[in-house]
């Protein structure tokens, strides 16, 4: 324990970086290297050290003692000594060039950027992650999802000019948005860890020139701890956000759940034992409602959760409040193990691809029946 920092204080700090406030100068210090150690005073100082000391964020310590006061500085060593007798690898100090040595050229490396889009009919999302260092930009893209954790997912090298050019490209011709680096890394990780399968090639390349503080923010910082976790109903039926407009989100019922359904429906639809609208509404209404419970297996549901948390954080970096609780209640319902029938986002869409389909086969006999006739 750093000498001089109060054990209340430290605890309240280290909520606040797991909280990931952006208003607290001392936490964006700390997480995402912004401002200098020496702006704060002295019992901020080691307090800022301490909670780098308890994260292992050796580089956070490294940057503490050469720009912090003397009391910081002393404390920063003592920090970097107890990690290292830890066992923990830790970066090299920068070493001052000797006063007759030619002064290296000034280069300037933007930080890591990262851009996730929204959910594609399968739960998917595309993302992009493009990691900077002085001899260029490597840049990880593809898609990601619970199911099998990514799919073509593939990573380059290109120049810093070249890398900009990408993001541009995605936000322009993607609708990809634009995230902080560390909450696109959590999610798309999420996705591996929950897929299984590993992490796509390239990854841990790319990882190389992602500064350590941002890779620790990543896996302390959920970016759905501040949104609600209480299930409304009401709430969970206003889904017109998720099915409408630029921000629709298509669920794609499977060919093996949907056959079946598409042959309930037309026998429901062409039955003259079921010659009354209520009964027939009734009975096709069942029809999807089981059909949406049968889509949502154990697979399914987990990438649907993921899905709906990346769209919960695409909407609340757009400030699409109405888009945000819709996403949010879905995942929620699904978290709470509702079944899929039960849940308006997946009975809606299934019953509209039902319909189309079922009105596609009926046709189709139709045309046969008349040139028969």
């Amino acid at each position: 324990m750093t000498k001089g920092v109060d054990i209340q204080a430290l605890s309240s700090f280290l909520e606040r970086v797991e909280a990931g406030d952006e208003g607290d100068e001392l936490v964006q210090w700390l997480i995402a290297r912004q401002g200098q150690v020496s702006d704060f005073d002295g019992e901020q100082g080691l307090l800022v050290v301490e909670a780098a000391r308890r994260m292992g964020l050796g580089e956070r310590l490294q940057a503490a003692k050469s720009e912090g006061g003397k009391a910081v500085r002393k404390a920063a060593g003592r920090a970097l000594h107890s990690l290292r007798s830890q066992g923990q690898a830790l970066p090299e100090p920068e070493r001052k060039q000797a006063a007759w040595s030619m002064k290296p050229e000034t280069v300037d490396v933007p930080g890591p950027a990262a851009l996730l889009g929204l959910p594609q009919s399968d739960g998917y999302f595309p993302f992009i992650l493009v990691a900077t260092s002085r001899q260029g930009a490597c840049v990880s893209a593809g898609v990601a999802g619970a199911g099998r954790g990514f799919q073509d997912a593939d990573h380059a090298h290109v120049s810093r000019s070249d890398a900009k050019d990408v993001i541009d490209k995605a936000r322009r011709d993607h609708a990809l948005v634009e995230l902080p680096f560390h909450t696109v890394l959590h999610l798309t990780e999420r996705a591996f860890a929950e897929g299984g399968q590993g992490v796509p090639h390239g990854w841990g390349h790319m990882l190389e020139s992602v500064p350590e503080a941002t890779r620790t923010s990543a896996a302390v910082l959920d970016p759905l701890q501040r949104q609600s976790d209480a299930l409304d109903l009401n709430a969970l039926a206003e889904i017109e956000p998720l099915l409408e407009g630029n921000s629709r989100i298509v669920f794609g019922l499977d060919e093996a759940a949907s056959g079946p359904a598409v042959d309930e429906c037309v026998a429901a639809l062409s039955s003259p034992i079921v010659s009354n609208t209520v009964d027939r509404r009734s009975r096709i209404a069942g029809i999807v409602r089981v059909a949406a419970t049968e889509a949502l297996t154990d697979v399914a549901r987990r990438s649907w959760i993921l899905a709906m948390d990346v769209t919960a954080v695409v909407a609340s970096a757009q400030d699409n409040e109405s888009l945000r609780v819709a996403a949010r209640q879905t995942g929620l319902a699904l978290r709470a193990g509702m079944p899929g029938g039960d849940i308006p986002f997946f009975n809606v869409w299934v019953e509209r691809q039902l319909a189309a389909v079922s009105q596609m086969v009926m046709s189709i006999r139709e045309e046969k029946s008349a040139d028969g006739a």
